[in-house]
């Protein structure tokens, strides 16, 4: 505390000669700091979180989700409806410009699909589109679109993840060219690109709005800065207007300062423990149903996310609680309850607990907390702290039997995109349990939305009751900003920044 005092006084003394007046407010341009860089400014080759909040900014969906109401609107299309369960077919507005002048139209979007989904071109994140099939041109303004198989997420990704590219400029400057100098419809151009440094965003003033709606500010300045203390520096200095990520103790301390305030905003993203109930990694006792059902009553989540985060909600289901089919009124909770885990664990044949190692990548705070509550019950988890993409690959490698990780959903609002990735039997799935891939393959499987509630409800069940893994809580953030600045945070995890204006 007194570190951090000091460091208020010494910022007091030598950056605020002149008071948070905010040059951005005077010359209408909004400073964002930010702590990574996209390693490509070509969207569907990289997956960092900057690079999905840039997607909404420079690039436009078919729909759009609303923010408050989750209903698809109709965004560069004006119709999206099935012919049958594997094809949809989409009608095009005829009004709508890339950025450099090319009209868009049925071109676009076929180019788009079919240039991501082709795997001999090594989208990085392929993904986002590799269930579509193939895009076909039914006319100047209309496109179908053939699914490879039912895939029932295929309206949210389309108002959400999936961005429409301009064919002849993509065509014509190629891949690498196209990531330095990227065009789309979007509210914002990419005026000018410092790798490294800084990305400088200007208002498309010919923007049609459709559902997103258009920039209130005429120019965004991106800025990329690692330290988290020279970020809060920037932003009381006046040189930011907007920054993310802080912790409770920085928005805290924050909100102490003239001229600036933090707010907490809670995302979709969801924290969790994974066990490998499936023995991948070898024998081990989170074999024992009971040992995972005691490690889950040993954690206290609502203080860890009340205490040391500050916000976010405690889960009971392994899901986001907005996303499509996350819900399972039989599904057991799992209540703070020490003297129930110890009781499980005498019945597992451990009464005196027992020692294994615990994997983590972030929020080393939170992952020590747990490792405190399960000391209480006579578990000594030991630590092994990585990176996350070498945690990633160790899970993928069946080398991690107990692991604390986060996931995002890619902000997609539907249960396919947490619950069905981690239990479809792929890599990430430790629990490879055949009854609740039943359940999920059956709720993926239909676009009837009750005949898909009803599957996802049955494997959400089995997967709490069987304990394969203990959603925590869900992820908030504080941001900072300028009192100047009129900013609402969403759940989705992106910043929208078309959507802040000036007080």
């Amino acid at each position: 505390m007194n570190k951090w005092i000091k460091f208020i006084s010494f910022l007091m003394a030598s950056l605020f000669t002149v008071s948070a007046a905010h040059a951005g407010k005077e010359n209408d341009t909004l400073v964002w700091v930010t702590k990574f860089e996209p390693p490509t400014y070509n969207y569907y080759d990289q997956t960092l979180r900057e690079g999905v909040i840039l997607s909404r900014h420079i690039w436009d969906s078919l729909y759009w989700r609303d923010l408050e109401t989750g209903e698809f609107k109709p965004h560069l299309a004006t119709k999206m409806e099935y012919s049958n369960p594997t094809t949809i077919d989409i009608t095009l507005r005829k009004d709508i410009v890339f950025h450099n002048g090319e009209k868009f139209d049925a071109d676009d979007v076929v180019f788009t699909i079919n240039e991501i989904i082709n795997p001999e071109n090594k989208y990085k994140n392929r993904k986002l589109i590799s269930w579509a099939k193939k895009a076909e041109k039914t006319g100047q303004y209309s496109v179908r679109l053939h699914l490879g198989k039912i895939f029932a997420p295929a309206m949210e990704m389309l108002s959400t993840a999936v961005v429409m590219y301009p064919d002849e400029y993509y065509k014509k400057v190629g891949k690498n060219a196209f990531a330095r100098a990227p065009i789309g419809t979007g509210p914002y151009k990419a005026a000018e690109i410092v790798p490294g440094k800084h990305l400088v965003l200007e208002r498309n003033e010919s923007y049609f709005g459709g559902a997103k709606g258009k920039a209130n500010i005429s120019k965004v300045l991106m800025r990329f800065v690692d330290e988290p203390n020279t970020q809060i520096a920037e932003l009381m200095s006046g040189n930011a207007d907007l920054i993310w990520r802080l912790n409770k103790e920085q928005g805290k301390k924050l909100n102490r300062v003239s001229g600036v305030s933090a707010v907490a905003g809670e995302t979709m993203r969801v924290g969790y423990l994974q066990f490998d109930s499936s023995g991948s990694t070898g024998d081990h006792p989170l074999k024992n149903i009971k040992v995972r059902q005691a490690i889950s009553h040993a954690i206290d989540r609502e203080s860890i996310a009340v205490n040391l985060q500050g916000g976010g909600q405690v889960l009971d289901l392994f899901c986001y609680p907005t996303q499509v089919g996350c819900e399972s009124p039989d599904a057991p909770k799992y209540k703070y309850d020490p003297a129930k885990a110890k009781q499980l664990l005498a019945e597992a044949g451990y009464p005196n607990g027992f020692e294994i190692d615990f994997y983590a990548y972030r929020n080393r705070n939170f992952a020590e907390a747990m490792m405190g509550f399960m000391a209480e019950v006579g578990i000594k988890a030991n630590m092994e702290w990585m990176k996350y993409s070498a945690l990633r690959d160790k899970v993928r490698k069946d080398e991690v039997p107990f692991n604390f990780m986060t996931w995002g959903s890619g902000s997609v609002n539907d249960v396919f995109r947490i619950t069905s990735y981690f239990f479809n039997h792929s890599s990430d799935d430790l629990a490879l349990d055949p009854d609740v891939k039943k359940y999920l393959d059956a709720g993926d499987g239909t676009i009837v939305l009750e005949d898909r509630k009803k599957n996802y409800s049955e494997a959400l069940r089995l997967i709490a009751e069987r304990a394969h893994a203990l959603p925590l809580f869900s992820y908030a953030y504080y941001y900072g900003m300028s009192d100047d600045l009129d900013f609402k945070t969403t759940p989705d995890e992106i910043v929208h920044l078309y959507r802040a204006k000036w007080k």
